[in-house]
């Protein structure tokens, strides 16, 4: 019989031919090809973890295929899964190789100043004609009241109508994110909105229904998911159908009725250099542009009608130029702009006139008390009488 200490214990498991010491006699190389022999990889558990490997590899470069948004793996649906490949056919050649870059819409505790995010579309090849959207809080300190006024309540732009706080052009479009989803801005803050932006600002141009009409669906799709991500009901429909034809130059402009103000004029009947371009159809603001050069125009005479909107321009009204005084509101007087707020019964109103034309500074102080008593009297906002600072130099 033999003794215990003789036998193998129960845990201890035979040597793979791999692990067993070299006989007698056998070739070193041997041995170091029987321990690293590359056949080894595709055994056993070298065989899963080389497989675990190659597919983190794979994942690892989906995931920044995914996180770029470009190639195979690019969604169907672009920024904040709004817009469909087929909603962008009508603004980019190839669809469906548009690059996307999102930022997600923060809201709540992740960001200070109300619902924020933004998302770049761009042609593959990566050519001037880019698209812009963002979600944001309009704001006087942002310069809301000056860049973005530039653009986006330009005379180009249609308002969207029935009863929304929107304008759309062939290149530019915003709406508000409706009140009921939000609540009403206060009286010194402007509302959040969606607003889109494609190229360079086009300036001298006809605007062109078409493209109008594409940009206002593709605002209100914006504005709907938005919406119904911050967990608010309802949807707006589709704008189109109500929408006028693109705004156009005016060719036959009065000498006694600028801008299609009945009753503005210049003195002595003097004609104004250019055509205007004024806002067609009803909405929260209207605007006469002149001259268009870049984003902004040699003469622009505007009316912000929508309190909400009225009070992104609070700022400006109260440290713009010499104050402009009134029973019924305030404002100031500069060198080439005019601007005073309105207490109306409808709410706060804005009239605005500037000249970016070191030769029209005469112009502005003749035209702007016109201007705001006669937009007062066409809105039921009058009479409005206003007292102007002495001119510069006469103090």
């Amino acid at each position: 019989m033999s003794s215990t200490a003789d036998a193998p214990n129960a845990d201890e498991q035979p040597l793979a031919a791999e692990q067993r010491p070299p006989a007698e006699g056998e070739p070193h190389s041997e041995r170091h090809l029987r321990r690293w022999h590359w056949r080894r990889l595709l055994r056993g558990r070298y065989r899963l973890l080389l497989a675990a490997g190659i597919a983190g590899v794979l994942l690892g470069v989906g995931g920044t295929a995914w996180q770029t948004q470009a190639g195979p793996f690019a969604p169907d649906e672009v920024c904040w899964g709004a817009l469909s490949r087929d909603d962008l056919a009508a603004t980019f050649r190839e669809p469906e190789d548009v690059k996307v870059v999102e930022v997600p819409v923060l809201y709540g505790a992740r960001s200070m100043e109300g619902p924020t995010g933004s998302c770049q579309l761009s042609n593959s090849d990566g050519d001037e004609w880019a698209l812009t959207a963002r979600v944001h809080r309009l704001d006087d300190r942002a310069g809301d009241d000056g860049t973005w006024a530039d653009e986006f309540l330009s005379a180009r732009l249609t308002p969207l109508g029935g009863g929304l706080l929107g304008m759309a052009s062939d290149n530019r479009a915003w709406l508000a994110i409706p009140d009921g989803c939000l609540g009403r801005p206060g009286d010194l803050d402007g509302p959040t909105v969606v607003d889109i932006a494609q190229g360079d600002w086009i300036s001298g141009m006809e605007p062109r229904t078409e493209e109008r009409d594409a940009m206002a669906r593709m605002v209100v799709k914006l504005v709907n998911k938005v919406s119904a991500d911050l967990g608010c009901t309802g949807t707006i429909a589709d704008p189109v159908q109500r929408l006028p034809k693109a705004a156009h130059y005016t060719r036959t402009e009065k000498p006694d009725a600028l801008c299609g103000v009945k009753g503005l004029t210049l003195g002595r009947k003097r004609k104004a250099e250019q055509d205007p371009m004024i806002t067609d159809g009803h909405g929260p603001v209207r605007t006469c542009d002149r001259g268009i050069t870049g984003s902004q125009p040699v003469q622009r005479l505007m009316t912000v009608e929508d309190p909400r909107l009225a009070a992104v321009f609070t700022r400006m009204t109260l440290h713009e130029g010499d104050r402009v005084r009134s029973a019924t509101g305030y404002g100031g007087l500069g060198p080439n702009l005019g601007i005073f707020k309105a207490h109306c019964q409808a709410g706060d109103t804005v009239f605005l006139v500037q000249v970016n034309d070191a030769g029209m500074s005469a112009d502005l102080r003749t035209i702007f008390p016109r201007y705001v008593e006669a937009e007062a009297a066409r809105i039921g906002c009058g009479p409005l009488k206003l007292k102007l600072p002495p001119p510069a130099g006469s103090r």
